[in-house]
C-alpha cells in the first residue's frame, strides 16, 4: 500500500462491524469509520466524552452488525454557570455590535474550567482569537463565540476551524445587554474529524438536576 494511503487510513481507519461477536473496543483518543448494516458511523473516544454517530444511511441492509448512537459524557454535564458566563460576555459585546469568544475546558486535574482567549481582532462580523495551548491534559470541550446582534448559525469559517478533535461547538445570537440564555437565538453542534451533527430545537441544552444548573448535551 501507498505509504501516504497508510498514513491517511491510520489517521481515520474504517472498521466493517461483526455481526457475530462484539466489536472491539476503541481506544482513547482515536477515531474511526464503522461501516455498518444501516450505513457509515463514526466513533469518537475522548478523555471527556465517547461518541458514536451516524454520517450516512444505506438505503438497503449491508451484510455487517449493527451499532446504536452513543452521545456521552464520562465528565457529567458541563456547570451551567459556565454558559451563563458567556451569555454576559456575548451580551456586553452585542450591545456594541461585536462578536466574542471564549472556551469551556476540561481535565482530570482542574475539572471545568473556563478558558477567556485572546481576542486579536472584533468586529460586528467576526471575531480573531490567538488559539490557546492547551496543557497535555487539558482538554477542549465547547467552543463558543457569538454573532453580536444578528442570527447564530455556522459560516464557511466556522467550520473550518472545527475541523481536528472532538468538540461541541455553540453560537449565540441575538444578544443584548441583560438578555438571558433563553431569549438569544442559538445554533449548536457536535464536532468528529471533519463531521458536524447539528442538534435542533428539540434538544433542551438547559435542564435543573440539582440545585446548581447543569447543561446537559446527551
Amino acid at each position: 500500500m501507498n505509504r501516504k494511503d497508510l498514513l491517511l487510513q491510520n489517521h481515520l481507519p474504517t472498521v466493517m462491524v461483526p455481526r457475530f461477536e462484539p466489536l472491539p473496543l476503541l481506544q482513547e483518543k482515536c477515531s474511526r469509520l464503522l461501516m455498518a448494516a444501516d450505513g457509515l458511523w463514526i466513533e469518537t473516544k475522548t478523555a471527556w466524552g465517547t461518541f458514536i454517530k451516524r454520517i450516512f444511511e444505506s438505503s438497503r441492509p449491508l451484510p455487517y452488525g449493527s451499532v446504536k448512537k452513543r452521545v456521552e459524557l464520562l465528565t457529567g454535564p458541563i456547570p451551567m454557570r459556565l454558559l451563563e458566563r458567556f451569555v454576559t460576555q456575548a451580551n456586553e459585546s452585542g450591545q456594541e455590535g461585536l462578536e466574542t469568544a471564549a472556551w469551556i475546558v476540561w481535565s482530570p486535574r482542574q475539572g471545568w474550567e473556563y478558558l477567556e482567549l485572546d481576542i486579536l481582532r472584533q468586529t460586528g462580523g467576526s471575531v480573531q482569537f490567538r488559539w490557546p495551548d492547551l496543557a497535555p491534559e487539558s482538554f477542549l470541550v465547547l467552543d463558543m463565540h457569538s454573532h453580536g446582534r444578528g442570527p447564530a448559525f455556522f459560516s464557511k469559517t466556522d467550520d473550518g476551524s472545527d475541523q481536528g478533535t472532538a468538540h461541541f461547538s455553540l453560537v449565540v445570537g441575538h444578544c443584548r445587554a441583560g438578555r438571558p440564555l433563553a431569549e438569544l437565538d442559538t445554533a449548536f453542534r457536535l464536532c468528529l474529524s471533519g463531521f458536524f451533527f447539528d442538534y435542533g430545537e428539540g434538544l433542551s441544552l438547559w435542564k435543573h438536576p440539582t440545585k446548581e444548573m447543569m447543561c446537559d448535551i446527551m
